[in-house]
């Protein structure tokens, strides 16, 4: 009890000390909420984004294809499950293909992906 009592009159010794103090705290957690939340929405938009951008949120693959990725790894009737896939969700279907390719020219070579949509 004595240490709170010591405490509370030594808080209260310089109240332009406390004052300031209590404002810098009040200011940094203010400056912290705001921060967070921003990081937030931009993590949630950079997610969507890059969602839109490349692979979607779903994807539809070959059996064996996350085994043992290869082009020639396709689905059967791609257009006929891209129209029934269309019905029931909407109009937000694209059949997608990925490729890797080396370009050379005579002094150096180049790795690219070759992304195709539909």
């Amino acid at each position: 009890m004595l240490m709170l009592r010591l405490a509370w009159r030594n808080i209260w010794r310089q109240p332009r000390r406390t004052q300031l103090t209590v404002s810098a705290m009040v200011f940094s957690n203010m400056l912290l909420v705001f921060m967070i939340a921003m990081q937030t929405g931009m993590y949630s938009m950079m997610i969507d984004n890059t969602l839109r951008l490349t692979s979607g949120y779903y994807q539809l693959q070959a059996v064996d294809y996350l085994d043992h990725p290869t082009i020639y790894k396709t689905i059967a009737n791609g257009q006929q499950l891209a129209s029934n896939i269309r019905k029931e969700i909407g109009d937000h279907v694209s059949a997608r293909a990925l490729g890797f390719a080396l370009f050379s020219s005579e002094q150096r070579s180049y790795a690219a992906q070759i992304i195709g949509v539909d």
